[in-house]
């Protein structure tokens, strides 16, 4: 399909092409490859599903694909805001490490449909689909939570161990939490629950000498 190379050609308004219709297509094209697959997925069920014109997605995005990758390109994008604003968070970095977790949660369960099709696609078959480098946000995160940890440990906030280890175990926190939002079949954790298993980190499991003796 010819695709349309400027408003005039498509007889289209500036109000066609506000970030609302944007906004709207994006939405409705990750609660389509959410349902039915990338490959599944046609235009005319995301136009119809958003309530715009395909002349308006075409202007956007220029393709299917190029809605694919906008997804990805924006999920990114909001990722590393969530991760900047928690480091920037005030407070002991037991408080600014919840902060992190917090974020980078609640951008997932608010976004289930377009974390489910990027997970999709990084874990199944990749012919056919569009390059898009995921380890971007692997590259965001790590050295966030890593920072926080060797400056908690710099100040004597933590006690020292190996960053990486620490930071990993982070990370598996927010990994586990996020996952029960993405499968239909979980019980989300929540905030609290982020709290909770936070807390057996930071405090440990072991009892101490006065309570195995009690």
């Amino acid at each position: 399909m010819d695709e349309p190379q400027s408003r005039q050609a498509c007889g289209l308004t500036a109000c066609d092409h506000d970030e609302r219709a944007r906004g709207r297509l994006l939405r409705a094209a990750a609660d389509v490859f959410d349902r039915k697959g990338y490959a599944a997925a046609s235009v005319r069920e995301i136009v119809e599903q958003a309530g715009i014109t395909k002349p308006v997605l075409y202007y956007h995005f220029g393709s299917k694909e190029g809605m694919l990758v906008a997804i990805l390109e924006e999920g990114a994008r909001l990722f590393e805001q969530a991760v900047a604003r928690a480091l920037t968070c005030p407070g002991s970095v037991r408080q600014r490490v919840a902060a992190l977790c917090e974020e980078v949660y609640s951008l997932f369960r608010d976004n289930v449909p377009a974390v489910r099709v990027a997970h999709a696609l990084f874990f199944g078959p990749r012919e056919g689909l569009p390059a898009f480098d995921f380890t971007k946000f692997e590259r965001v995160l790590r050295p966030a939570i890593t920072r926080l940890v060797e400056e908690g440990m710099a100040t004597g906030e933590l006690r020292e161990a190996h960053p990486e280890d620490v930071s990993m175990a982070i990370n598996g926190v927010i990994a586990g939490c996020t996952d029960q939002e993405l499968n239909p079949c979980g019980t989300p954790v929540g905030i609290d629950g982020i709290h909770r298993v936070l807390d057996l980190i930071f405090d440990g499991l072991s009892a101490t000498h006065n309570e195995k003796e009690n």
